[in-house]
């Protein structure tokens, strides 16, 4: 009887969410790799010809930058270790660059303005179909219910393939060519789904940490991890306004020297222009980290030209270092390359599901209105 009600329960949501997550499978799959390819293709703005001549210093660099675009409110500035790296300066925008402003890939050689990132407007409308179904926020509701779903399928699934499991459990990991029919769709969609189930679930919990606030704030208590607090719209631009007289492209440069002076290896080193009396804070990815949100934090006095603290992420507890890396544990690149592709499969798997499910499906009603004649 039990059996019975998962069966229906796994058909209905299979039939219904399914089609949501093979859309989300989709597009998620096409995010994998959304780095490496912007990358690729902005080859020219990321990477310059290295002169004999040095780099310009921070301060020649903004200087000359400040004169190209004289109305222009500095942010802040990301740099490199590598000499063959541009320099992306950040600068106040409005419209749809009003929250993270507008980027400018500079040469640190002769301060020639980069040509722009393209291809980034493409994927931000991919990753609006996966967060959203580009639907705003009842897409938002939509992809969230559908992700709950997914752990209703989960468990059912396993539910109804307990038996097969119990009796030979590495075999109902295997699925054979030799079957035909229907026993041959069955045998892939269980053997595929127990393969992908924790990756399913770690996609799963981290895709529902945007989905919903009260599972966001779940995650973070669970976890016994402070949730940081949202810096609301505008602020950050007032905080920006604020200490935009105060800039001193001099006490800039000075902050950046003493730095690279305490940091000798580092793969991006991102500083933003607004202090608290003097103390300017960078964030900076080692050369040995292992995705992008392993950020550290330096924190230095420019009035005595001293180190105030150097957080470094791999000294956080796991717990912080978790939490911290949503976003790379739902891409899978928390685990390098290979937890990319990993979950780059995974993605594309999901697809198999919605199919043989709704093979399965067709082949069964068919079944069913032979035996009736």
């Amino acid at each position: 009887m039990y059996k019975k009600n998962w069966f229906k329960i796994h058909l209905i949501l299979g039939v219904t969410a399914g089609v949501i997550l093979l859309v989300i499978g989709l597009t998620g799959s096409i995010l994998s790799f959304e780095k490496e390819i912007l990358d690729v293709v902005n080859k020219k703005s990321h990477i310059v010809e290295v002169p004999k001549t040095e780099k310009l210093t921070t301060s020649q660099l903004l200087t000359k930058f400040k004169e190209k675009f004289p109305q222009s409110k500095l942010k802040g500035i990301t740099f490199s270790k590598a000499k063959d790296s541009s320099v992306v300066i950040n600068i106040e925008g409005e419209g749809k660059f009003a929250r993270r402003g507008k980027n400018y890939y500079v040469n640190p050689y002769n301060a020639e303005i980069l040509p722009s990132i393209q291809g980034h407007g493409f994927f931000k409308f991919i990753e609006n179909i996966h967060r959203r179904l580009a639907m705003g926020k009842a897409g938002k509701q939509i992809v969230g219910a559908s992700t709950l779903c997914l752990f209703l399928l989960m468990f059912s699934g396993v539910y109804l393939y307990w038996k097969k499991m119990k009796k030979s459990f590495f075999k109902s990991f295997t699925f054979s060519f030799d079957s035909k029919g229907r026993g041959f769709l069955a045998s892939m969609h269980s053997s595929f789904g127990l393969w992908m189930i924790p990756m399913y679930l770690v996609v799963s919990i981290t895709g529902l940490y945007w989905s919903y606030s009260w599972f966001n704030t779940g995650l973070y208590k669970l976890a016994g991890v402070e949730k940081p607090q949202r810096m609301k719209r505008g602020q950050n631009t007032q905080s920006t306004n604020k200490n935009q007289k105060a800039i001193s492209y001099n006490e800039i440069e000075n902050v950046v020297i003493l730095f690279n002076r305490n940091v000798q290896e580092y793969e991006k080193a991102s500083l933003k222009f607004s202090s608290k009396k003097g103390i300017y804070t960078i964030y900076y990815i080692d050369e040995s980290s292992t995705h992008p949100r392993a950020r550290n934090t330096i924190t230095i006095s420019a009035d005595s030209g001293t180190i105030q603290s150097n957080k470094k992420f791999i000294d956080l507890p796991l717990n912080e270092r978790l939490m911290k890396s949503i976003y790379a544990l739902h891409t899978g690149e928390y685990f390098g390359i290979i937890g990319k592709i990993i979950m780059f499969i995974s993605s594309l798997i999901m697809v198999l599901f919605t199919v043989t499910g709704v093979m399965m499906y067709q082949k069964r009603n068919k079944n069913s209105s032979e035996k009736i004649r």
